[in-house]
C-alpha cells in the first residue's frame, strides 16, 4: 500500500466513525465523559492526532460505547 492509499484508508476510518457518531446523535460532551477527559481530546482522537497506547485504550472503550464496528486505526 503506498502512502497516499494509507491516508485516504486513515481519512476514511475516521470519516466513517464520525458518521457512526453524528447518526447517532453522540456529542463530543458525551464520549469526553464516557472516557474521562476533555471534548478536545476527543476531536483529537476522532481526528487521528492521538497514538499512545492509551489513546488505543480510549477509543477501543469509544467504539464499544457507541457500537461501532468499523476499523480502529490505532489497532
Amino acid at each position: 500500500m503506498s502512502v497516499k492509499e494509507a491516508r485516504r484508508t486513515l481519512k476514511r476510518a475516521y470519516s466513517d466513525f464520525q458518521f457512526h457518531l453524528d447518526e447517532n446523535e453522540v456529542s463530543r460532551k458525551e464520549l469526553a465523559e464516557v472516557i474521562g477527559t476533555s471534548e478536545q481530546y476527543v476531536s483529537r482522537l476522532v481526528n487521528g492526532r492521538e497514538d499512545s497506547k492509551a489513546a488505543k485504550e480510549k477509543l477501543r472503550k469509544l467504539f464499544e460505547y457507541t457500537g461501532y464496528h468499523g476499523d480502529n486505526w490505532l489497532a
